[in-house]
C-alpha cells in the first residue's frame, strides 16, 4: 500500500511538472494548391515567457529549393532572417530521426506577447513539392544548448495537393 501511495504521489508531481512547462500552439496548416505552386499559413500561439524557439518547414535530406517565406505577426510583417537547421528528435512526431528545416528563431526577448499570433506563409513550386512528396512543419523548444524538441508539428504531403 505504501508503494502504491509513493508511485501515485510521483506520478501527480511528475505530470504536474510536464504540465508547468506549458506547450506552444500550431493551428493546423491552410493549404492552397494550385497549378504551378502549394501555399500554406501555419500560425502560431502560446509562446511561453523565457522560452527559446524556432519554427520552419522542412523534409528528410533535400533543402526545399524555391520556397518563399512570408512571417507576420497579427496582420503586420515580421523581417526576421530567414535560417537553415537540422531538428532532430523528430522520430516522436513524423517517424524520422531529422528534418533539414528553413524557418526563424525566436529568442524569449523576440516572442509575441500572450495572446499574439505569428503566422508563416510557405509558397513552394509545385514540381519541388511534389519531388519532395512530404514536408513537415515544426515548432520546436530549446531545452539545452544544442538540444530543441518539437513542442508542435504537422506534415503535408502529395495526397493533399
Amino acid at each position: 500500500m505504501r508503494k502504491f501511495v509513493l508511485l501515485t504521489f510521483l506520478g501527480v508531481i511528475f505530470t504536474g511538472s510536464l504540465l508547468s512547462q506549458g506547450r506552444v500552439s500550431m493551428a493546423a496548416p491552410i493549404l492552397k494548391a494550385e497549378p504551378e505552386q502549394i501555399s500554406f499559413t501555419t500560425k502560431f500561439s502560446d509562446f511561453v515567457a523565457g522560452s527559446d524557439y524556432r519554427l520552419g518547414v522542412g523534409t528528410t535530406g533535400d533543402k526545399i529549393e524555391g520556397a518563399e517565406f512570408e512571417l507576420l505577426k497579427g496582420d503586420a510583417p515580421l523581417s526576421k532572417e530567414l535560417i537553415s537547421f537540422t531538428q532532430g528528435f523528430a522520430n516522436a512526431y513524423f517517424e524520422v530521426e531529422e528534418i533539414a528545416v528553413q524557418g526563424y528563431s525566436f529568442p524569449s526577448a523576440d516572442l509575441p506577447a500572450e495572446g499574439e499570433l505569428v503566422a508563416m506563409k510557405v509558397t513552394i513550386p509545385r514540381a519541388e513539392a511534389e519531388r519532395l512528396e512530404r514536408l513537415f512543419i515544426i515548432v520546436a523548444k530549446q531545452f539545452g544548448p544544442d538540444r530543441w524538441y518539437i513542442m508542435d508539428g504537422g506534415e503535408i504531403n502529395s495526397s493533399h495537393w
